[in-house]
């Protein structure tokens, strides 16, 4: 009896023959592993943790390493054969790979080389190796080690204080480079990141970058991995390129320790064209398992499910995301164009609802000027109707989509003014998204109006965190800034965003009132002097608003900064931000007229009050009537 293996054995034993037995199998993976053992993926982890203190990739990879070095030293192969023979679908990864794990390569071992078999290091982990130290009298010993302590401790408070140490589980995905003959295909290719981002983000535990800023480094130039990773604040990052053609599909993919610049999963999908969301589910699998991220089977189940199978509804929704992202009023309609083709291509697909109604959404937002992009015959309350039918459609067909309970928020928030019903909806969205930027913006835009000033920052840095390169975002950030009179942090903020999208006019009237609060009034008119030409450039309108550079000048060398205002008020015809210019000039009164003649005209939403510092105005009958009219009057 005392002979028989035990059950922690006999275990090991069948997980250790179902590996052998699929060693050649590039595609087998973890889950194939559950399977044949008749276990879930968590359960398989849990025990293979305790048995062996290795995950299952980590126990697969040590046998694929350890039967190529077998075959090696028996010079059964060539090296590229031998990799294909252990499951390794490029041999130049294999060669890396063989490297890292024996100290030797594999030609190396072809040589003889002796190689001291080590206990398998994950390739996901940082691990401090153990520093032998040499057989000498404790005297010496003891004050090496004393030397050694010095150094790392000094060396790692000084490398702490210049940079800033990436979160483990965190990622950025850059966009993947499209290698078909079609350029068009380039949207196809975008799309296969905005997928595996939008599984990813289902990770509670797993920090993942926005589309927004790791679009910024589509053309990243000079900037390394390890560079890209420090500026998005990530530990890993995965690249890859897309190659369709025909009825084919190739997707490589690569997942970079981006702190030591080591590929640690590298892999070529090669497919037919209908397998496309299959591999994606896979990839998205494969990474959760590589940084370690624990998974439930729901969990699992959710990250690979496919929000639709229908490669033309993907590609017009992809097509109509490209256009919204990019803002301007001729994209906007264009957006509309495309997702409505997306849902007449596949009625259920609930991700193109959302983007719809994100679209009437800010088109209505914008003003009546924009309702020209609306379906024939609908007028500015029949698309406040299609945005919200639009918004329960696609939480019709997918409740768990936080896009939609987002949009469905921000339309509470800003045409009913039903304040409860939005934070409710922007709560259920961060539940369920947890990466999801726009719920944290959305949802700090909400507390800054209804008084909760100490939560409004944890959410608005949250958003940054999830999407640092946002010019929405960070101008969102720079509002709240000067909302609070913090003119310092507003500047910074602003000129971040003026770093994203140069001279975008809004950006530099912020910077405008940044510098006023500093009391810098020559930066502050320099800040301002571009906005009348640029708002003509933006609009194509020389003749009915904006001004010259050269009108600015001599307005301001005529009669100050304060007959500058005047100035830039008169020519900008009266928009929204007049309130704001003229609160600057101390004339309060103006001021509140002019939000009333917004409110009036139907312009006006309750965001404005938080737009910017209206506090100067809050002793004023007036302005508390208006805050009533929003329902605001208790905030």
């Amino acid at each position: 009896m005392d002979n028989q293996p035990s059950m922690g054995d006999q275990f090991l034993a069948m997980v250790n023959k179902i590996i052998d037995e699929n060693l050649a199998d590039e595609n087998f993976s973890v889950e194939d592993l559950a399977n044949k053992a008749g276990l879930s993926r968590s359960m398989l982890h849990r025990k293979l943790i305790k048995l062996t203190g290795k995950s299952a990739t980590d126990l697969i990879m040590e046998k694929r390493l350890i039967r190529a070095k077998e075959l090696l030293e028996n010079d059964a192969a060539t090296t590229s054969e031998i990799a294909y023979k252990v499951g390794f679908g490029s041999p130049s990864y294999f060669h890396k790979v063989f490297k890292k794990h024996f100290n030797v390569s594999p030609g190396e071992i072809r040589k003889g080389t002796a190689v001291h078999t080590q206990r398998f290091q994950p390739f996901n982990k940082n691990k401090i190796q153990a520093l032998t130290v040499l057989k000498t009298s404790p005297f010496i010993t003891y004050s090496l080690l004393i030397l050694f302590a010095t150094v790392i401790v000094t060396g790692s408070i000084l490398l702490l204080s210049k940079t800033k140490k990436p979160t483990d589980k965190s990622i950025a995905i850059l966009p993947f480079d499209n290698l078909s003959p079609d350029e068009e295909n380039r949207y196809f290719a975008d799309g296969m990141v905005e997928d595996l981002l939008n599984r990813l983000c289902l990770i509670k535990d797993l920090k993942v970058i926005s589309r927004t800023s790791s679009e910024m480094f589509r053309d990243r130039g000079n900037k390394s991995i390890p560079e890209i990773a420090r500026i998005l604040d990530v530990g890993y990052i995965l690249e890859g390129s897309v190659r369709r053609e025909a009825g084919n599909i190739r997707i490589s993919v690569q997942l970079i320790d981006a702190k030591n610049d080591n590929h640690i999963y590298s892999k070529q999908y090669d497919r037919n064209i209908g397998e496309t969301f299959k591999i994606q589910g896979e990839i998205a699998g494969q990474i959760a398992n590589e940084l370690s991220v624990y998974l439930s089977d729901n969990h699992l189940s959710e990250m690979k499910r496919n929000q639709t199978d229908n490669l033309e509804a993907f590609n017009y929704y992809q097509m109509g995301l490209y256009h919204y992202q990019i803002g301007r009023r001729n994209d906007t309609y264009a957006s509309v164009e495309y997702f409505r083709k997306a849902i007449r291509a596949d009625s259920n697909y609930a991700l193109a609802y959302a983007g719809l109604a994100h679209a009437y959404y800010n088109m209505i937002y914008m003003g009546r000027f924009w309702i020209e992009g609306l379906e024939s015959g609908e007028d500015m309350e029949s698309g406040k109707d299609s945005t919200i039918k639009l918004a329960m459609k696609a939480l019709e067909k997918d409740e768990r989509l936080a896009e939609a309970h987002v949009i469905l928020g921000r339309y509470y928030r800003e045409f009913e003014y039903n304040y409860k019903a939005a934070e409710k909806e922007f709560l259920k969205a961060i539940e369920l998204n947890p990466n999801y930027a726009q719920s944290y913006n959305a949802y700090a835009g909400l507390l800054n109006m209804t008084g909760l000033p100490e939560k409004v920052r944890e959410y608005m840095d949250k958003a940054i965190i999830l999407d640092p390169l946002s010019f929405d975002i960070r101008f969102s950030s720079a509002m709240l800034y000067l909302n609070e009179r913090n003119y310092q942090k507003a500047l910074e903020e602003t000129n971040i965003c003026l770093e994203l999208v140069p001279d975008q006019y809004w950006a530099l009237e912020f910077k405008f009132f940044s510098y006023m609060g500093l009391g810098n009034e020559k930066a502050a008119y320099e800040s301002l002097r571009k906005v009348g030409s640029l708002y003509r450039a933006q609009f194509h309108d020389p003749t009915t608003a904006g001004y010259t550079v050269e009108q600015a000048d001599s307005a301001f060398r005529v009669s100050g900064m304060e007959g500058f205002i005047r100035f830039h008020i008169q020519k900008m015809g009266g928009h929204s931000r007049s309130a704001q210019f003229y609160t600057v000039l101390g004339e309060h009164e103006k001021a509140i007229e002019m939000l009333e003649l917004f409110y009036n005209q139907g312009d006006m939403r309750p965001n404005i009050f938080t737009t910017f510092d209206y506090r100067d105005l809050e002793p004023y009958p007036r302005f508390k009537a208006l805050k009533k009219k929003f329902g605001l009057e208790k905030y």
